[in-house]
């Protein structure tokens, strides 16, 4: 885990949840960061029933762009982020961190930043909290594989048409961040 690269993204914050173990099992809540609390639009969960998928990298521009509260509930995920940001200092930088059920981490990112995972067991399952609404129109996908620079620890892997055709990063920078920044 990589945690300290993450925390170099500005406006990304790290929280290790505490969770309350008994013989029935574990109880774990996740707080909304002071940021999010009043802009929580919807909760999402992605199911990943197979070992190596890759979702993302996503974003989505004004008046759409959304902040995201993301934690691993059920297995693992190497979770990967891109700060699109023009206004922002690490504007182009991207991190990764190992997101799961054990370690209880969530991670705040705000709006500007593009997402994405690769499960590291099957059955994984994030969950999103989100500000904003999805938009089809406002919504894209950075090319993984591009010149975004990724490695992925899993070459076995299963991925989206849709996310597999996605937009180079250069693209993404040079077309939308100003959309995410205003």
């Amino acid at each position: 885990m990589i945690m300290s690269q993450v925390l170099e993204i500005e406006g990304v914050r790290v929280k290790q949840v505490k969770s309350i173990t008994d013989a029935r099992g574990t109880f774990v809540k996740f707080h909304p960061s002071n940021d999010l609390k009043n802009s929580l639009d919807s909760v999402a969960l992605s199911f990943n029933p197979n070992l190596g998928t890759i979702r993302g990298l996503h974003f989505q521009v004004e008046p759409f762009a959304e902040e995201k509260l993301v934690s691993c509930v059920q297995g693992s995920i190497f979770d990967v982020i891109v700060d699109l940001r023009s206004d922002s200092k690490t504007f182009g930088k991207s991190a990764s961190i190992e997101l799961s059920a054990e370690n209880a981490i969530q991670i705040y990112l705000p709006k500007g930043i593009a997402h994405g995972f690769q499960t590291l067991e099957a059955d994984s399952i994030v969950y999103y909290g989100i500000s904003g609404t999805y938009s089809p129109e406002s919504a894209f996908s950075i090319d993984p594989f591009g010149d975004i620079g990724i490695r992925w620890p899993l070459q076995n892997f299963s991925i989206s048409a849709k996310d597999s055709n996605g937009i180079s990063l250069s693209r993404a920078i040079s077309e939308y961040s100003e959309a995410i920044s205003n």
